[in-house]
């Protein structure tokens, strides 16, 4: 790299920088990076919504919800 492309990389935002990555590893097919990432944007919320419901809201052992038990 250069240092003019080194500057230019500091300079980007954070999202240019994943728009870039996604770009890059489809071969420049900015259609497949859009897909590619719409795809992982899907994988991730799916993922995130099944930590979401595995999480335990308000079971105690041995009480009851409301406190008095």
């Amino acid at each position: 790299m250069t240092a003019a492309q080194i500057a230019e990389m500091a300079s980007l935002s954070q999202a240019e920088m994943v728009a870039l990555a996604y770009e890059e590893a489809a071969g420049g097919d900015v259609g497949q990076a859009l897909r590619d990432a719409i795809d992982d944007l899907l994988a991730l919320e799916a993922r995130f919504a099944e930590a979401e419901r595995l999480v335990s809201y308000g079971f105690v052992r041995g009480g009851s919800a409301t406190g008095r038990g």
